[in-house]
């Protein structure tokens, strides 16, 4: 359970999923993960440069020129995913997968307990 606007953290999940279906080879894989350390989506598409990750989130920003093809994003995905993670207080790091892809991960920080306790 992550604390925060259900639309928002839905769009952030769509966003990352879409993200990483459309940037895969044919046949390639996406792997979503969630657990107590947040979320990642991981995708074998074509290798990213590591100097090009970062730019990555900034809006309008793609790997490859626009095409103008159907379908076809325009570089706002990843922008929107790291501000609906700085909206609740998430961390979204991006690393090249070695042979291709990208893995997007994004951290929620730990809940502290409002009465002192320990977090169940």
């Amino acid at each position: 359970m992550v604390p925060g606007d259900p639309v928002l953290l839905e769009r952030l999940v769509q966003n990352l999923v879409a993200n990483a279906v459309r940037h895969n080879h044919p046949g390639g894989r996406v792997e979503i993960t969630t657990g107590p350390e947040g979320l990642t989506v991981s995708n074998t598409g074509p290798e990213v440069p590591a100097e090009v990750v970062p730019l990555l989130f900034e809006p309008f920003r793609r790997l490859h020129e626009r095409q103008h093809t159907p379908g076809e994003g325009v570089g706002l995905g990843l922008s929107i995913v790291a501000s609906i993670a700085r909206a609740h207080d998430a961390t979204v790091s991006a690393t090249a997968n070695p042979g291709g892809g990208l893995t997007v991960r994004v951290a929620f920080g730990v809940l502290q307990p409002a009465y002192g306790g320990r977090a169940v």
